[in-house]
């Protein structure tokens, strides 16, 4: 951070990252519940010695003792008593003088889900978490929410006083079939149920308790009839809706608790729904510009299905904030599971890592085929999206919810704003079938599409760039146009130009 940017941030209201507080001779007592807030959310700024006009804009008030109030916070981070968790470095707080006042910028790193929650005082109900501009202290179930975050394997919970007579006979038998068909030789066929369960992890020995044979968790959503499930956790509900067309509201659904789907464990779901996303891709979507036709997306089944996983593997199913569902709009998929994704989303797509939430549930879906080696499934889900130049997807995730929205058009399907012009030059620069990056100058555009006037292209060509779909190379003469690069497109290149690297080493 530097005093230009520091003025730049002045700019800005306080927000979700972002708090002014005035401090003019000591450190705000109300500091604390903006770094316990900030802390177990995604961290942000502080700024000491500003107060927000009745217009929100940030007034330079001034600290009057800037070193002694830097000594009050470090001194507070480095007690037990007041913080549990020290996340500041010395580095990031920081002195800057701007009309002759001092004014004081600390910034507050996001907490580790181990770490969390941040809490003050000795007193754990005195955790708090940002939301919009302001600091709220947390409800029981985001509290709840927070501590189950630090465990590895929620789906690992050994059940006392459940039986084989608790769980979903049919899906046992489909599974142990699609088990057989994949490993001949370990005879899982012929395996009693009990035995067959042990085997894959559903049932386990609890060493604590006599080594009694308990079902575990991921074992009843799994396989588990839908009372049985529900008795341990009573607001599971898991959805499925196709809302595409004019229907208000949608023209198929499968639902929990619909005396259509009686038992409507995961395992259902995934093959019932799975088999509803698949059957998708041979049905057309729509787009606004009916002038676009759409074309066979190559191994968009291989998305679908790992963005499906990843959601029931990774969701909290021990919250109450939200259903598992699925949704088919035009043209783009909606997945929602509860609980916050445990890596960063812009980590999501790197696949260097995974914390899935229920290994038991991982370990079913990949022995049956449907799951990868952790950390892949996201790289699959990258490369479909960059073959089928899709836009990107977007990845929102907080304490309540996951939602994951997968498009399947790309930028310019989706634009409704762009004249035939401009989705003609972005076409030119977007061809999907060359395997080369394209580059043009203005006259090789002009020359190509030459029903249009040179001012007329030069025009679109500048409309192109402040929407930021296309970037502008050299200058002036020497001037050249290439679509703008996705974050995603550009990660594909890096890890392709590694992958060639590690080739010509070996």
């Amino acid at each position: 951070m530097d005093l230009i940017k520091i003025k730049e941030l002045l700019k800005k209201h306080e927000g979700l990252t972002l708090e002014y507080k005035l401090a003019q001779k000591s450190l705000p007592d109300d500091f604390w519940r903006t770094y316990s807030a900030f802390a177990n959310t995604v961290g942000g700024d502080v700024i000491l010695g500003i107060k927000e006009d009745e217009h929100r804009n940030a007034i330079i008030t001034g600290v009057s003792n800037a070193e002694k109030i830097k000594t009050e916070l470090f001194a507070g981070l480095s007690n037990k008593n007041k913080v549990n968790n020290d996340l500041i470095k010395t580095e990031n707080v920081m002195i800057f003088t701007i009309d002759n006042k001092d004014i004081i910028y600390i910034h507050i790193s996001e907490a580790t889900l181990q770490q969390k929650p941040i809490y003050l005082n000795n007193n754990l109900e005195s955790t708090y978490i940002r939301k919009h501009d302001g600091d709220h202290k947390v409800s029981k179930e985001e509290l709840s929410s927070l501590i189950r975050n630090q465990s590895e394997s929620l789906d690992s919970e050994l059940l006392s006083g459940y039986t084989l007579d608790d769980l979903d006979i049919e899906s046992i038998v489909k599974y142990q079939a699609i088990l057989h068909k994949r490993y001949p030789t370990q005879n899982f066929l012929e395996k009693k149920p009990i035995e067959f369960l042990t085997n894959i992890g559903a049932f386990q020995y609890d060493y604590s308790d006599e080594r009694k044979l308990k079902l575990t968790l991921g074992g009843l959503l799994f396989f588990g009839k839908y009372n049985a499930i529900i008795s341990r956790i009573p607001h599971y509900h898991v959805d499925f809706f196709d809302k595409r067309g004019n229907n208000e509201r949608w023209s198929d659904r499968i639902s929990s608790g619909d005396f259509d789907f009686p038992d409507l464990n995961l395992f259902n779901y995934y093959t019932l729904v799975l088999e509803k996303l698949l059957s998708s891709i041979e049905r057309p979507f729509k787009f606004e510009d009916k002038s676009i036709t759409r074309k066979a997306y190559s191994e968009l089944d291989v998305a679908l299905r790992e963005t499906f996983v990843n959601m029931i593997t990774h969701a909290d199913y021990l919250s109450n904030t939200t259903a598992l569902i699925v949704e088919i709009h035009d043209p783009y998929y909606i997945f929602t599971n509860p609980g916050i994704m445990k890596i960063p989303v812009d980590s999501f797509f790197k696949g260097s890592f995974s914390k899935a939430r229920n290994n038991i549930l991982v370990q079913l879906f990949t022995r049956m085929g449907a799951a990868e080696r952790a950390g892949s499934g996201s790289q699959k889900i990258l490369n479909v999206i960059v073959k089928n130049n899709f836009k990107e997807p977007e990845i929102t995730t907080s304490l309540e919810k996951t939602i994951f929205k997968l498009w399947i058009c790309n930028v310019i399907d989706q634009s409704s704003n762009l004249t035939g012009l401009e989705k003609a030059i972005y076409t030119l620069l977007d061809d999907e079938e060359s395997k080369h990056i394209k580059i043009f100058s203005t006259s090789e555009i002009c020359s190509i599409l030459s029903d249009f006037s040179r001012p007329q292209i030069t025009r679109a060509l500048r409309k192109l760039v402040e929407k930021n779909l296309i970037e502008k190379l050299g200058a002036n003469r020497n001037r050249r146009y290439i679509k703008k690069i996705s974050s995603l497109e550009a990660m594909k290149i890096m890890d392709d130009s590694v992958n060639i690297m590690k080739k010509l080493f070996k």
